[in-house]
Protein backbone atom coordinates (compact mmCIF):
# COMPACT_ATOMS: atom_id res chain seq x y z
CA UNK A 1 0.00 0.00 0.00
CA UNK A 2 0.98 3.26 -0.87
CA UNK A 3 0.55 5.72 2.38
CA UNK A 4 1.69 9.13 0.83
CA UNK A 5 -1.09 11.70 1.02
CA UNK A 6 -3.08 9.83 3.59
CA UNK A 7 -4.26 11.11 6.92
CA UNK A 8 -4.31 8.81 10.02
CA UNK A 9 -8.02 9.02 9.90
CA UNK A 10 -8.30 7.70 6.99
CA UNK A 11 -5.11 5.24 7.51
CA UNK A 12 -7.10 3.84 10.18
CA UNK A 13 -10.26 3.47 7.65
CA UNK A 14 -8.33 1.65 5.20
CA UNK A 15 -7.46 -0.78 7.93
CA UNK A 16 -10.76 -1.02 9.29
CA UNK A 17 -12.06 -2.10 5.70
CA UNK A 18 -9.31 -4.49 5.12
CA UNK A 19 -9.07 -6.37 7.97
CA UNK A 20 -12.45 -5.65 9.56
CA UNK A 21 -12.71 -8.53 12.20
CA UNK A 22 -8.86 -8.22 13.28
CA UNK A 23 -8.29 -7.25 17.00
CA UNK A 24 -6.83 -3.66 16.95
CA UNK A 25 -6.07 -3.20 20.55
CA UNK A 26 -6.02 -5.34 23.56
CA UNK A 27 -5.80 -3.59 27.48
CA UNK A 28 -7.55 -2.34 30.12
CA UNK A 29 -9.95 -5.67 30.08
CA UNK A 30 -10.81 -4.80 26.66
CA UNK A 31 -10.54 -6.26 23.00
CA UNK A 32 -11.56 -4.15 20.07
CA UNK A 33 -11.43 -5.23 16.71
CA UNK A 34 -10.30 -2.58 13.67
CA UNK A 35 -14.46 -2.16 12.80
CA UNK A 36 -15.55 -2.03 16.17
CA UNK A 37 -12.56 0.95 17.30
CA UNK A 38 -13.29 2.79 14.11
CA UNK A 39 -16.97 2.78 14.65
CA UNK A 40 -15.67 4.60 17.93
CA UNK A 41 -13.46 6.70 16.92
CA UNK A 42 -15.77 8.22 14.74
CA UNK A 43 -18.96 8.41 17.69
CA UNK A 44 -16.01 10.13 19.99
CA UNK A 45 -14.71 12.85 17.09
CA UNK A 46 -18.45 13.83 17.14
CA UNK A 47 -18.86 13.92 20.60
CA UNK A 48 -14.91 16.12 21.01
CA UNK A 49 -16.60 18.42 18.16
CA UNK A 50 -20.02 19.46 20.25
CA UNK A 51 -17.19 19.94 23.02
CA UNK A 52 -16.13 22.63 21.03
CA UNK A 53 -13.44 21.06 19.52
CA UNK A 54 -12.13 21.12 16.04
CA UNK A 55 -9.23 21.34 13.46
CA UNK A 56 -6.09 22.95 14.76
CA UNK A 57 -7.26 22.43 18.26
CA UNK A 58 -5.16 20.83 20.94
CA UNK A 59 -5.78 18.42 22.93
CA UNK A 60 -3.42 17.27 26.05
CA UNK A 61 -3.69 13.44 26.53
CA UNK A 62 -3.04 12.52 30.53
CA UNK A 63 -3.53 8.57 29.92
CA UNK A 64 -1.31 5.90 30.56
CA UNK A 65 -1.29 3.31 28.09
CA UNK A 66 -4.75 1.63 26.75
CA UNK A 67 -7.64 2.04 24.54
CA UNK A 68 -8.61 5.04 25.82
CA UNK A 69 -5.44 7.02 24.74
CA UNK A 70 -5.51 5.32 21.21
CA UNK A 71 -9.45 6.56 21.06
CA UNK A 72 -8.28 10.04 21.57
CA UNK A 73 -5.51 10.45 19.41
CA UNK A 74 -7.44 8.51 16.41
CA UNK A 75 -10.24 10.65 17.30
CA UNK A 76 -8.73 14.18 17.27
CA UNK A 77 -6.53 12.90 13.61
CA UNK A 78 -9.70 12.58 12.32
CA UNK A 79 -10.88 15.87 12.83
CA UNK A 80 -7.99 17.77 12.18
CA UNK A 81 -7.11 18.74 16.30
CA UNK A 82 -3.66 17.53 17.39
CA UNK A 83 -2.87 15.71 20.38
CA UNK A 84 -0.36 17.18 22.96
CA UNK A 85 0.89 13.73 24.75
CA UNK A 86 1.98 14.07 28.15
CA UNK A 87 3.76 12.02 30.72
CA UNK A 88 1.66 10.23 33.33
CA UNK A 89 4.72 10.84 35.85
CA UNK A 90 4.57 14.43 35.62
CA UNK A 91 3.51 16.60 38.69
CA UNK A 92 1.80 19.79 38.78
CA UNK A 93 4.27 22.76 37.69
CA UNK A 94 5.58 20.18 34.67
CA UNK A 95 1.54 19.76 33.41
CA UNK A 96 0.81 22.74 33.63
CA UNK A 97 4.08 24.07 31.67
CA UNK A 98 2.79 21.92 29.13
CA UNK A 99 -0.67 22.87 29.05
CA UNK A 100 -0.07 26.23 29.19
CA UNK A 101 2.60 25.91 26.03
CA UNK A 102 0.90 24.44 24.06
CA UNK A 103 -2.29 25.94 24.39
CA UNK A 104 -4.23 22.92 25.19
CA UNK A 105 -8.46 23.50 24.73
CA UNK A 106 -9.27 20.29 26.56
CA UNK A 107 -6.97 17.93 29.20
CA UNK A 108 -8.41 14.05 28.61
CA UNK A 109 -7.28 12.77 32.42
CA UNK A 110 -7.55 9.56 34.75
CA UNK A 111 -8.98 10.34 37.78
CA UNK A 112 -6.98 8.33 40.27
CA UNK A 113 -4.13 5.41 39.28
CA UNK A 114 -1.02 4.02 40.65
CA UNK A 115 -1.86 5.86 44.13
CA UNK A 116 -1.49 8.99 42.08
CA UNK A 117 -4.27 11.73 42.37
CA UNK A 118 -4.69 13.52 39.11
CA UNK A 119 -8.02 15.22 39.49
CA UNK A 120 -6.21 16.90 42.91
CA UNK A 121 -3.22 18.13 40.88
CA UNK A 122 -5.77 19.18 38.53
CA UNK A 123 -7.19 21.06 41.15
CA UNK A 124 -4.24 22.75 41.64
CA UNK A 125 -3.73 24.33 38.22
CA UNK A 126 -7.39 24.73 38.19
CA UNK A 127 -8.71 25.61 41.54
CA UNK A 128 -12.34 26.17 40.04
CA UNK A 129 -12.73 23.42 37.66
CA UNK A 130 -14.96 21.42 39.26
CA UNK A 131 -18.06 24.22 39.18
CA UNK A 132 -17.24 24.93 35.15
CA UNK A 133 -19.21 23.66 32.13
CA UNK A 134 -17.30 21.26 30.23
CA UNK A 135 -16.17 23.31 26.85
CA UNK A 136 -17.13 26.43 29.00
CA UNK A 137 -13.95 26.21 31.79
CA UNK A 138 -12.24 29.70 31.95
CA UNK A 139 -9.22 29.65 33.94
CA UNK A 140 -6.62 32.58 34.65
CA UNK A 141 -3.18 30.73 34.30
CA UNK A 142 -4.91 28.61 31.52
CA UNK A 143 -6.60 30.59 29.48
CA UNK A 144 -6.66 28.25 26.16
CA UNK A 145 -8.08 25.25 28.03
CA UNK A 146 -11.96 25.31 28.09
CA UNK A 147 -13.01 21.23 28.99
CA UNK A 148 -11.77 18.57 31.25
CA UNK A 149 -12.13 14.79 30.12
CA UNK A 150 -12.11 11.49 32.18
CA UNK A 151 -11.34 8.10 30.68
CA UNK A 152 -13.70 5.10 30.43
CA UNK A 153 -17.20 6.57 32.58
CA UNK A 154 -15.93 8.40 35.17
CA UNK A 155 -17.79 11.10 36.76
CA UNK A 156 -16.72 14.26 38.49
CA UNK A 157 -18.24 17.31 38.73
CA UNK A 158 -16.95 20.21 35.85
CA UNK A 159 -16.12 16.93 33.76
CA UNK A 160 -17.35 14.66 31.08
CA UNK A 161 -15.90 11.58 30.37
CA UNK A 162 -15.39 9.33 27.19
CA UNK A 163 -17.98 7.57 27.51
CA UNK A 164 -20.57 10.43 27.66
CA UNK A 165 -18.89 11.78 25.32
CA UNK A 166 -19.50 9.10 22.59
CA UNK A 167 -23.07 8.74 23.92
CA UNK A 168 -24.31 12.12 23.38
CA UNK A 169 -26.68 12.79 19.70
CA UNK A 170 -24.23 13.79 16.84
CA UNK A 171 -25.17 15.14 13.35
CA UNK A 172 -22.90 12.26 11.44
CA UNK A 173 -22.68 15.40 8.90
CA UNK A 174 -20.59 17.87 11.02
CA UNK A 175 -17.87 14.79 10.81
CA UNK A 176 -17.98 14.26 7.29
CA UNK A 177 -17.03 17.91 7.06
CA UNK A 178 -14.43 17.91 9.31
CA UNK A 179 -12.27 14.69 7.99
CA UNK A 180 -12.61 16.23 4.53
CA UNK A 181 -11.03 19.40 5.67
CA UNK A 182 -7.99 17.75 7.22
CA UNK A 183 -4.57 18.45 5.58
CA UNK A 184 -1.80 15.90 5.61
CA UNK A 185 0.36 18.74 6.63
CA UNK A 186 -1.76 19.24 9.83
CA UNK A 187 -0.16 18.41 12.74
CA UNK A 188 -0.89 15.16 14.62
CA UNK A 189 0.77 14.79 17.49
CA UNK A 190 2.70 16.90 19.81
CA UNK A 191 5.42 14.96 21.71
CA UNK A 192 7.53 16.93 24.39
CA UNK A 193 11.02 16.19 24.71
CA UNK A 194 11.84 14.54 28.08
CA UNK A 195 13.33 18.34 29.81
CA UNK A 196 16.74 16.51 31.04
CA UNK A 197 17.98 20.03 30.12
CA UNK A 198 15.84 23.21 30.42
CA UNK A 199 12.44 23.31 29.76
CA UNK A 200 10.40 20.44 27.38
CA UNK A 201 9.81 21.74 23.54
CA UNK A 202 6.85 20.16 21.76
CA UNK A 203 7.99 18.76 18.59
CA UNK A 204 5.57 18.83 15.96
CA UNK A 205 4.65 15.76 13.88
CA UNK A 206 2.08 16.03 11.33
CA UNK A 207 0.12 13.07 9.16
CA UNK A 208 3.26 11.81 7.50
CA UNK A 209 4.25 9.81 10.35
CA UNK A 210 1.99 7.14 8.68
CA UNK A 211 4.88 6.72 5.79
CA UNK A 212 7.08 6.20 8.81
CA UNK A 213 4.62 3.40 10.04
CA UNK A 214 5.15 2.10 6.55
CA UNK A 215 8.91 1.64 6.88
CA UNK A 216 9.34 -0.15 10.38
CA UNK A 217 6.52 -2.10 9.55
CA UNK A 218 8.23 -3.37 6.64
CA UNK A 219 11.91 -3.39 7.62
CA UNK A 220 10.65 -5.67 11.24
CA UNK A 221 8.18 -7.85 8.70
CA UNK A 222 4.72 -6.89 10.53
CA UNK A 223 1.87 -9.25 8.85
CA UNK A 224 -1.94 -8.85 9.64
CA UNK A 225 -2.58 -10.56 12.92
CA UNK A 226 0.87 -10.26 14.53
CA UNK A 227 0.35 -9.51 17.88
CA UNK A 228 2.44 -6.22 19.14
CA UNK A 229 3.61 -5.91 22.78
CA UNK A 230 2.71 -1.99 23.86
CA UNK A 231 4.51 -1.26 26.39
CA UNK A 232 6.46 1.79 25.55
CA UNK A 233 4.30 4.64 26.46
CA UNK A 234 2.33 5.98 24.12
CA UNK A 235 3.24 9.55 25.63
CA UNK A 236 6.42 8.83 23.92
CA UNK A 237 7.44 8.87 19.94
CA UNK A 238 8.51 5.30 21.07
CA UNK A 239 4.71 4.32 22.16
CA UNK A 240 2.63 6.13 19.75
CA UNK A 241 4.58 6.57 16.08
CA UNK A 242 7.29 3.65 16.23
CA UNK A 243 5.08 1.22 17.73
CA UNK A 244 0.66 2.27 17.61
CA UNK A 245 0.99 3.45 14.19
CA UNK A 246 2.93 0.28 12.51
CA UNK A 247 0.63 -1.64 14.02
CA UNK A 248 -2.82 -0.05 12.96
CA UNK A 249 -1.79 0.46 9.37
CA UNK A 250 -0.53 -3.66 8.93
CA UNK A 251 -3.28 -5.32 10.44
CA UNK A 252 -1.81 -6.32 13.60
CA UNK A 253 -2.80 -6.36 17.31
CA UNK A 254 -1.60 -3.76 20.35
CA UNK A 255 -1.28 -5.42 23.21
CA UNK A 256 -0.97 -2.66 25.86
CA UNK A 257 0.69 -2.79 29.10
CA UNK A 258 -0.19 0.31 31.50
CA UNK A 259 3.39 0.42 33.27
CA UNK A 260 6.49 -1.83 32.47
CA UNK A 261 6.60 -5.17 34.66
CA UNK A 262 9.17 -7.87 33.30
CA UNK A 263 6.91 -10.69 34.91
CA UNK A 264 4.01 -9.69 33.66
CA UNK A 265 5.21 -8.72 30.07
CA UNK A 266 6.65 -12.27 30.29
CA UNK A 267 3.38 -13.77 30.79
CA UNK A 268 1.99 -11.53 28.09
CA UNK A 269 4.26 -12.63 25.53
CA UNK A 270 3.20 -16.09 26.41
CA UNK A 271 -0.37 -15.81 26.62
CA UNK A 272 -0.93 -13.68 23.92
CA UNK A 273 1.59 -15.17 21.50
CA UNK A 274 3.78 -11.90 20.90
CA UNK A 275 5.89 -11.43 18.17
CA UNK A 276 6.90 -7.94 18.07
CA UNK A 277 8.25 -5.86 20.61
CA UNK A 278 10.95 -3.08 21.40
CA UNK A 279 12.32 -1.26 23.97
CA UNK A 280 15.64 0.24 25.72
CA UNK A 281 18.40 -2.16 26.84
CA UNK A 282 16.61 -1.98 30.50
CA UNK A 283 13.56 -3.34 29.42
CA UNK A 284 15.72 -6.72 28.00
CA UNK A 285 18.45 -6.10 31.06
CA UNK A 286 14.55 -7.20 33.17
CA UNK A 287 13.39 -9.89 30.94
CA UNK A 288 16.51 -12.01 31.42
CA UNK A 289 16.66 -10.96 34.64
CA UNK A 290 13.12 -13.15 35.32
CA UNK A 291 13.03 -16.42 37.61
CA UNK A 292 13.20 -19.62 34.79
CA UNK A 293 13.39 -17.02 32.04
CA UNK A 294 15.05 -19.98 30.19
CA UNK A 295 12.36 -22.64 30.58
CA UNK A 296 9.17 -19.94 29.24
CA UNK A 297 7.76 -20.52 25.83
CA UNK A 298 8.98 -17.37 23.81
CA UNK A 299 8.86 -18.98 20.66
CA UNK A 300 6.64 -16.93 19.43
CA UNK A 301 8.66 -13.68 19.60
CA UNK A 302 9.32 -13.05 15.75
CA UNK A 303 11.88 -9.61 15.98
CA UNK A 304 12.62 -6.84 18.69
CA UNK A 305 13.83 -3.18 18.34
CA UNK A 306 16.49 -2.22 20.71
CA UNK A 307 17.60 1.07 21.35
CA UNK A 308 17.63 4.42 23.47
CA UNK A 309 21.35 3.79 24.76
CA UNK A 310 24.21 1.53 23.42
CA UNK A 311 23.76 -2.01 23.03
CA UNK A 312 26.37 -4.03 24.21
CA UNK A 313 27.15 -7.75 22.38
CA UNK A 314 26.52 -9.52 26.05
CA UNK A 315 23.14 -8.20 25.99
CA UNK A 316 22.68 -8.67 22.71
CA UNK A 317 24.16 -12.33 22.03
CA UNK A 318 21.61 -13.41 25.26
CA UNK A 319 18.66 -11.55 24.18
CA UNK A 320 18.26 -13.07 20.48
CA UNK A 321 19.36 -16.51 22.46
CA UNK A 322 17.55 -17.05 25.53
CA UNK A 323 14.13 -15.10 23.99
CA UNK A 324 14.23 -16.49 21.07
CA UNK A 325 13.81 -14.56 18.75
CA UNK A 326 14.05 -14.37 15.36
CA UNK A 327 15.73 -10.77 14.92
CA UNK A 328 17.00 -8.37 17.13
CA UNK A 329 17.78 -4.93 15.32
CA UNK A 330 19.59 -1.94 16.79
CA UNK A 331 17.89 0.90 16.51
CA UNK A 332 18.09 4.64 16.56
CA UNK A 333 16.06 7.64 16.93
CA UNK A 334 14.91 10.70 18.47
CA UNK A 335 11.88 12.82 19.28
CA UNK A 336 12.43 15.31 16.71
CA UNK A 337 12.57 12.69 14.17
CA UNK A 338 9.32 10.07 14.36
CA UNK A 339 11.76 7.99 16.49
CA UNK A 340 13.42 5.67 14.67
CA UNK A 341 15.61 6.89 11.83
CA UNK A 342 18.24 4.60 11.14
CA UNK A 343 17.09 0.49 11.69
CA UNK A 344 19.44 -2.70 11.43
CA UNK A 345 17.84 -5.30 8.92
CA UNK A 346 15.82 -7.91 10.16
CA UNK A 347 18.37 -10.75 8.65
CA UNK A 348 21.23 -8.72 9.03
CA UNK A 349 24.40 -10.65 11.53
CA UNK A 350 23.83 -10.16 15.11
CA UNK A 351 27.50 -8.41 14.88
CA UNK A 352 25.40 -5.08 13.61
CA UNK A 353 23.47 -5.10 16.02
CA UNK A 354 26.29 -5.66 18.98
CA UNK A 355 27.62 -2.55 16.97
CA UNK A 356 24.72 -0.21 17.13
CA UNK A 357 24.63 0.07 13.74
CA UNK A 358 21.76 0.58 11.37
CA UNK A 359 20.37 1.90 8.13
CA UNK A 360 17.77 4.52 7.09
CA UNK A 361 14.10 3.10 6.26
CA UNK A 362 12.41 5.23 4.28
CA UNK A 363 13.50 7.54 1.55
CA UNK A 364 15.01 10.36 3.92
CA UNK A 365 18.59 11.60 4.09
CA UNK A 366 20.92 11.16 7.02
CA UNK A 367 24.53 12.40 7.06
CA UNK A 368 27.90 12.89 9.01
CA UNK A 369 29.04 16.69 10.20
CA UNK A 370 31.82 18.48 11.74
CA UNK A 371 29.38 20.22 13.84
CA UNK A 372 31.00 23.79 13.77
CA UNK A 373 31.52 23.82 10.20
CA UNK A 374 29.08 21.96 8.66
CA UNK A 375 31.54 20.03 6.30
CA UNK A 376 30.54 16.77 5.66
CA UNK A 377 32.83 13.85 7.27
CA UNK A 378 34.39 11.33 5.36
CA UNK A 379 33.83 7.26 5.79
CA UNK A 380 34.71 6.29 9.01
CA UNK A 381 34.90 9.89 10.42
CA UNK A 382 33.12 11.21 13.81
CA UNK A 383 30.99 13.83 13.59
CA UNK A 384 27.27 15.45 14.42
CA UNK A 385 24.71 13.80 12.43
CA UNK A 386 22.22 15.58 10.62
CA UNK A 387 18.53 14.68 9.46
CA UNK A 388 16.86 15.74 6.17
CA UNK A 389 13.30 14.86 4.55
CA UNK A 390 9.76 13.81 5.83
CA UNK A 391 11.16 12.53 8.80
CA UNK A 392 12.03 15.87 10.40
CA UNK A 393 9.30 17.43 13.04
CA UNK A 394 7.63 20.50 11.43
CA UNK A 395 9.20 22.54 14.63
CA UNK A 396 8.96 22.96 17.90
CA UNK A 397 5.76 24.57 18.59
CA UNK A 398 5.81 28.50 19.56
CA UNK A 399 9.71 28.18 20.01
CA UNK A 400 10.87 29.56 16.64
CA UNK A 401 14.32 30.25 18.20
CA UNK A 402 15.12 26.25 19.60
CA UNK A 403 13.98 25.75 16.39
CA UNK A 404 16.57 27.64 14.25
CA UNK A 405 18.74 26.43 16.30
CA UNK A 406 17.83 22.77 15.51
CA UNK A 407 17.03 22.86 11.67
CA UNK A 408 19.55 24.52 8.97
CA UNK A 409 18.08 26.51 6.24
CA UNK A 410 18.65 23.72 4.49
CA UNK A 411 16.24 21.73 5.96
CA UNK A 412 18.87 19.37 7.92
CA UNK A 413 17.98 18.27 11.86
CA UNK A 414 21.18 18.23 13.89
CA UNK A 415 20.89 16.17 16.38
CA UNK A 416 23.64 16.50 18.63
CA UNK A 417 24.29 12.84 18.81
CA UNK A 418 27.82 11.58 16.95
CA UNK A 419 28.41 9.07 14.99
CA UNK A 420 30.52 7.63 11.70
CA UNK A 421 29.10 6.36 8.82
CA UNK A 422 31.22 2.92 7.24
CA UNK A 423 31.89 1.52 4.04
CA UNK A 424 28.77 -0.53 3.31
CA UNK A 425 26.16 2.41 4.25
CA UNK A 426 25.71 1.78 8.44
CA UNK A 427 25.30 4.67 10.51
CA UNK A 428 27.38 3.83 13.82
CA UNK A 429 26.31 5.77 17.03
CA UNK A 430 29.63 6.76 18.81
CA UNK A 431 27.88 9.49 21.17
CA UNK A 432 26.29 12.18 22.23
CA UNK A 433 28.51 15.55 21.00
CA UNK A 434 28.01 16.91 24.50
CA UNK A 435 29.29 13.61 26.23
CA UNK A 436 32.54 13.28 24.68
CA UNK A 437 35.69 14.37 26.64
CA UNK A 438 39.61 14.37 25.75
CA UNK A 439 42.16 13.56 27.41
CA UNK A 440 45.23 14.24 26.38
CA UNK A 441 44.03 15.90 23.14
CA UNK A 442 42.51 12.08 22.35
CA UNK A 443 38.48 12.11 21.82
CA UNK A 444 37.17 9.82 24.38
CA UNK A 445 33.35 8.42 24.17
CA UNK A 446 31.62 7.12 26.20
CA UNK A 447 29.17 4.65 24.69
CA UNK A 448 32.55 2.75 23.51
CA UNK A 449 34.09 3.15 27.15
CA UNK A 450 31.01 1.71 28.50
CA UNK A 451 30.36 -1.23 25.96
CA UNK A 452 33.74 -2.07 26.54
CA UNK A 453 33.12 -1.88 30.68
CA UNK A 454 29.71 -4.10 30.40
CA UNK A 455 31.57 -7.43 28.51
CA UNK A 456 32.68 -7.86 32.41
CA UNK A 457 30.45 -10.44 33.73
CA UNK A 458 30.46 -8.82 37.16
CA UNK A 459 29.26 -5.66 35.24
CA UNK A 460 25.40 -5.13 34.87
CA UNK A 461 25.42 -1.58 33.38
CA UNK A 462 27.99 1.57 33.54
CA UNK A 463 27.67 5.32 32.51
CA UNK A 464 30.90 7.27 31.95
CA UNK A 465 31.86 10.93 31.67
CA UNK A 466 34.42 13.43 31.79
CA UNK A 467 35.97 15.08 34.76
CA UNK A 468 38.80 17.48 34.91
CA UNK A 469 42.72 16.72 34.60
CA UNK A 470 45.31 19.17 35.78
CA UNK A 471 47.61 17.12 33.61
CA UNK A 472 45.19 15.16 30.84
CA UNK A 473 42.74 18.06 30.44
CA UNK A 474 40.04 15.36 31.03
CA UNK A 475 39.59 11.63 32.35
CA UNK A 476 36.63 9.26 32.61
CA UNK A 477 34.30 8.84 35.88
CA UNK A 478 32.63 5.55 35.01
CA UNK A 479 29.20 5.09 37.72
CA UNK A 480 29.20 1.15 37.88
CA UNK A 481 25.84 -1.00 38.70
CA UNK A 482 27.37 -4.75 39.75
CA UNK A 483 25.72 -7.65 38.27
CA UNK A 484 23.10 -9.61 40.11
CA UNK A 485 25.32 -11.31 43.19
CA UNK A 486 28.30 -10.05 41.71
CA UNK A 487 31.40 -8.84 44.17
CA UNK A 488 32.70 -5.53 42.91
CA UNK A 489 35.38 -3.01 43.59
CA UNK A 490 37.10 0.03 42.13
CA UNK A 491 40.25 -2.07 41.50
CA UNK A 492 38.17 -4.82 39.74
CA UNK A 493 36.92 -2.67 37.07
CA UNK A 494 40.33 -0.80 36.38
CA UNK A 495 42.23 -3.88 35.71
CA UNK A 496 39.43 -5.18 33.55
CA UNK A 497 40.38 -2.36 31.26
CA UNK A 498 43.77 -2.10 31.66
CA UNK A 499 45.72 -3.52 28.90
CA UNK A 500 42.56 -3.94 26.91
CA UNK A 501 41.48 -0.87 25.83
CA UNK A 502 43.85 2.19 25.37
CA UNK A 503 44.77 3.81 28.48
CA UNK A 504 42.93 6.90 27.54
CA UNK A 505 39.90 5.43 28.00
CA UNK A 506 40.28 3.68 31.26
CA UNK A 507 38.20 5.41 33.99
CA UNK A 508 40.70 7.52 36.56
CA UNK A 509 37.50 7.24 38.70
CA UNK A 510 34.70 4.63 39.58
CA UNK A 511 31.82 4.91 41.76
CA UNK A 512 29.81 1.79 42.47
CA UNK A 513 26.13 2.23 42.31
CA UNK A 514 23.10 0.68 42.97
CA UNK A 515 20.79 1.78 39.96
CA UNK A 516 21.02 5.41 37.97
CA UNK A 517 19.03 8.01 37.85
CA UNK A 518 16.36 7.39 35.43
CA UNK A 519 13.67 9.83 33.30
CA UNK A 520 9.46 8.34 33.71
CA UNK A 521 10.34 6.97 30.37
CA UNK A 522 13.39 4.86 32.01
CA UNK A 523 16.27 6.36 30.06
CA UNK A 524 19.30 6.96 32.47
CA UNK A 525 19.69 11.23 33.55
CA UNK A 526 23.16 11.25 31.94
CA UNK A 527 23.31 14.99 32.98
CA UNK A 528 22.64 14.20 36.87
CA UNK A 529 25.43 11.77 37.08
CA UNK A 530 27.82 14.02 34.87
CA UNK A 531 26.70 16.61 37.87
CA UNK A 532 27.57 13.81 41.08
CA UNK A 533 30.69 13.21 39.12
CA UNK A 534 31.84 16.24 38.96
CA UNK A 535 31.02 16.65 43.07
CA UNK A 536 32.66 13.75 43.88
CA UNK A 537 35.33 14.56 41.93
CA UNK A 538 35.62 18.25 44.22
CA UNK A 539 35.82 16.03 47.23
CA UNK A 540 38.47 13.83 46.13
CA UNK A 541 40.04 16.55 44.78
Amino acid sequence: MDWHGVTIGQALRRSARTWPNNEFVVGMGARITYADFDAQVDRLALGLLDLGIGRGDHVACWLTNGPDWLLTWFACCRLGATVVSINTRYKVSEVEYILRQSDAKALVAMPKYWNIDYLEMIRAMAPDFESALPGRMQVAGLPRLRAVVLWHDADHPGTISLNALMATSHQQANLVAAEQAVAVADPAVIIYTSGTTGEPKGAMHCHQVVIEGQNIARAMHMEPGDKVLGHMPLYHVAGSVATALPAMQHGCCLVTMDEWDAAKALDLIEQERIAIMGGIPTHFFDLLAQPGVEERDTHCLKTAWIGGAPVTPAIARRVKSILHFDALQAAYGMTETMGMTTLSAFDAPIEITCENKGKPIGDYEIGVFDPHTGEPKAVGEDGEIWVRGYLVMQGYYKAPEATKAAITPEGWFRSGDLGQMDGDGYLKITGRAKEMFIVGGSNAYPAEIERFLETSGDIYQAVVCGVPDPRMGEVGFAFVMPSPGASLSREDVINHCRGAIADYKVPRYVHIVADFPRTTTNKIQRYLLQQDAMARFEQEN
